[in-house]
């Protein structure tokens, strides 16, 4: 699965043949239809509606889905909606129920994405920092500061 800060350009690279395949490396990855469509709960309430595209590398055969970056890996709710609980449990506790109301979940939804980002913690602060790493190596200016 790849996470695509821009679909149109995601979708471009992946019909001129300029993504990497992230199973085993090569620049390989090749059109190949269409995951299936699914509705995406935004913020608001908004559903968005999402046919994510699908390539498949011509080197291992594995298939890839190119996900927005506003929607989440195998959720049905957008990246900001998880977030939003995420920001209002920790800054100001509140409770999943009322949550859920405000966001148009139901509560034990909200009480799922909570449990499952405070048992990731650890982790997600591990890539992060490993990522912010990788990023000031890439970036860094060979001239100085």
């Amino acid at each position: 699965m790849l996470l695509c800060a821009d679909e149109d350009a995601a979708a471009a690279d992946l019909a001129s043949g300029a993504l990497a395949c992230p199973s085993c490396g090569t620049w390989r990855l090749r059109a190949w239809g269409y995951g299936r469509e699914r509705i995406i709960r935004a913020l608001g309430g908004e559903r968005r509606r999402l046919r994510p595209r699908r390539g498949r590398c011509r080197s291992c055969g594995a298939t890839h889905i190119l996900l927005p970056s506003w929607s989440a890996p195998r959720r049905a709710d957008a990246v900001g909606v998880v977030a939003r609980a995420a920001a209002a449990s920790v800054l100001h506790g509140t409770g999943t129920a009322r949550l859920g109301a405000e966001l148009g979940v139901p509560a034990g939804t909200v009480r799922g994405w909570l449990r499952r980002l405070r048992e990731r913690a650890g982790q997600m602060l591990q890539e992060a920092t490993a990522e912010c790493g990788r990023l000031v190596a890439v970036n860094r200016d060979p001239r100085g500061p």
